[in-house]
């Protein structure tokens, strides 16, 4: 045998498998799947995910979106409020993400928002899969971020081309905070096991 030849050390490219050793346990997740699904959590993920597209998938500013604007003295215009959709839509995700008792339910949460809104407004999901808001919110929840919310709020203001504004700032910061409220109440609200 040529010794140059030796590749009995070489990983195999575009192996997919992982050893339990590396992280990923496929017998503990076929068991969580099997569980979360006889004890009504994996149907309750879904329709939350399903349930929480009303919050966002409107075609103009609900009332109380427009008072809150308002109180910010932020005009609702269509880019201010295709913005505040979008922040909608991150805190609906860190709010299933961060609440859900599972990161499987999580996932099935996510997924079902995801097929719903592309089903209930395709023009609204078409926008959110261009918009690069959600990496930037996503950077606001890093350890070594001050107040996530201040983050959020900043990074709001700069997605809808008021970088630096602070009335545009709170109002992002406030509504984050507003909807990780009702978000938290709506997930508590299905009772997970």
């Amino acid at each position: 045998m040529n010794i140059h030849n030796e590749d009995s050390d070489m990983k195999i490219v575009g192996s997919s498998k992982l050893t339990k050793e590396e992280g990923f346990d496929v017998i503990q997740l076929v068991e969580e799947t099997k569980l979360q699904r006889f004890n009504g959590n994996s149907a309750k993920a879904k329709s939350l995910g399903a349930n929480i597209v009303s919050a966002f998938s409107y075609k103009a500013a609900p009332e109380e979106l427009l008072q809150l604007a308002k109180e910010h003295d932020v005009e609702v215009t269509q880019e201010v409020l295709l913005q505040m959709k979008i922040l909608t839509v991150f805190s609906a995700e860190y709010c299933i993400d961060n609440f859900l008792p599972s990161p499987m339910l999580s996932t099935v949460a996510v997924g079902e928002l995801y097929d719903v809104l592309e089903k209930v407004s395709p023009d609204f999901y078409e926008e959110l899969s261009k918009s690069t808001a959600f990496s930037f919110y996503y950077l606001c929840l890093k350890d070594d971020c001050k107040e996530e919310d201040v983050c959020i709020g900043e990074q709001f203001a700069c997605a809808c081309g008021r970088k630096g504004d602070s009335a545009y700032e709170k109002l992002g910061k406030d509504l984050h905070n507003i909807n990780v409220i009702v978000f938290k109440k709506a997930i508590q609200a299905f009772a997970f096991v």
